[in-house]
């Protein structure tokens, strides 16, 4: 599946997933412990970023944070920080779980 991936140097380029451990390893910096968390948006789209990331002194990723906040998904002190992977929520739904 096609999604969009936002790194905190600004850019998104986008990329394909094939499973929600693909997209967790992407946010997480491959930690091999690392989680994801999944934040909708209320335009039908899905932010997957690192459950850690704040915990792990990512920086904020202005981009995701955005989003975010255009889609009230996140409180209006919050934040996402480190990197973000955007996907429409009917394709997250059909990616498998490896």
């Amino acid at each position: 599946m096609e999604a969009i991936l936002y790194r905190l140097d600004g850019t998104n380029r986008k990329i394909r997933v094939n499973s929600f451990m693909e997209a967790s390893k992407l946010v997480s910096n491959y930690d091999p412990n690392g989680l994801a968390e999944v934040v909708r948006l209320n335009n039908g789209e899905i932010l997957v970023i690192d459950q850690d990331g704040k915990l792990k002194n990512y920086p904020i990723n202005e981009q995701a944070t955005s989003l975010a906040h255009l889609h009230d998904a996140i409180y209006p002190h919050d934040c996402i920080v480190g990197d973000a992977l955007l996907l429409d929520e009917n394709q997250f739904e059909d990616l498998s779980f490896e």
